[in-house]
């Protein structure tokens, strides 16, 4: 029955990309037939926060005068 669920789900969410990543991993871990090395299937989610944590601290680095070397500046500026 989880077999037939999931390939369902297959077709039900083939045109929205997010669920149907949730859906494909909520099978995995339901089925715990992978072992090892999982962070693959995180793998957008760590690469948006690490580069909203980059755009945060230079932000925060051009908010204070001193702080950005003129090479290291934005052309914008």
């Amino acid at each position: 029955r989880q077999i037939e669920v999931f390939v369902e789900g297959l077709f039900n969410y083939n045109d929205d990309l997010e669920k149907f990543r949730n859906h494909v991993r909520d099978f995995l871990i339901q089925t715990k037939e992978f072992a090892g090395d999982n962070a693959d299937l995180y793998l957008d989610e760590t690469e948006h926060d690490i580069e909203q944590k980059k755009q945060k601290e230079k932000e925060m680095a051009r908010a204070i005068p001193g702080m950005v070397k003129p090479s290291e500046m934005e052309e914008d500026e």
